[in-house]
């Protein structure tokens, strides 16, 4: 059986398309809501529950995994580093489908940066608005060093995520709960409505919006800091 790590579109599609072989096929994804996503036009099992090395590990030999297909998102390096380990140590094989980046330099409003902390360094002295479409996961970091009612955050329509913000001191009316990818329209209205001094987002390829993001900040003369992907062994 394979197991796929269907965190993003191109996993989901990887999976359905592997079943449509007539493989047996797995697939897992590290929230309820990527399952509900997945659950529509997969009919094989599906995991909702994160998977750190021990889980992997237990999954792979309760399930008879001799395969994991890895198209888990570019910035999920934790999950990713467990899936190789784990392969690793059942002696099986590991493959990770990597999404496509941009090619897009500092410049003309652009910021690169390394990781969050060099983010949130970078964002430090901003006077007004910083709309975060970073996801929620390290969201701790911004909260911990700028004040939480300049934060606008993009995140998906989910509870844990909508929770997580409001234990982080982030105000209700600055959450946007929305699933992308979104056009440069939509983007360029949402920069307006929240007085968006700065954008902070990731490069996620095109498959995350990351062009009309910058497009649309372009347009508005809006900075942006654009936190590079980690590098993930294949």
């Amino acid at each position: 059986m394979i197991l796929v790590l269907a965190g993003t579109s191109e996993g989901r599609k990887a999976a359905i398309d592997l079943e449509k072989e007539g493989l047996k096929v797995m697939a897992a994804t590290a929230t309820a809501y990527g399952g509900e996503l997945l659950q529509k036009d997969f009919q094989g099992e599906v995991s909702t529950k994160p998977l750190d090395l021990e889980a992997m590990s237990e999954l792979i030999h309760g399930r008879g995994i001799t395969k994991v297909l890895d198209a888990t998102h570019p910035f999920a390096e934790e999950v990713s580093s467990n899936a190789r380990e784990a392969c690793r140590l059942a002696d099986i094989e590991y493959e990770r489908l990597e999404r496509e980046g941009l090619d897009i330099e500092a410049g003309d409003g652009v910021f690169t940066a390394r990781d969050v902390e060099e983010a949130v360094q970078l964002a430090f002295s901003t006077a007004g608005n910083i709309f975060l479409t970073v996801g929620s996961s390290k969201l701790e970091h911004y909260t911990r060093s700028i004040d939480p009612e300049k934060l606008i955050v993009r995140i998906l329509p989910a509870l844990s995520s909508l929770e997580k913000c409001l234990e982080l001191g982030i105000l209700p009316k600055n959450i946007i709960a929305m699933q992308g990818p979104f056009d440069v329209e939509i983007n360029k209205l949402l920069f307006r409505r929240y007085e968006a001094g700065l954008i902070i987002t990731k490069d996620s390829g095109p498959a995350g919006g990351v062009a009309e993001k910058i497009s649309a900040a372009r347009a508005l003369n809006i900075p942006v800091i654009l936190i590079s992907r980690p590098q993930i062994n294949k």
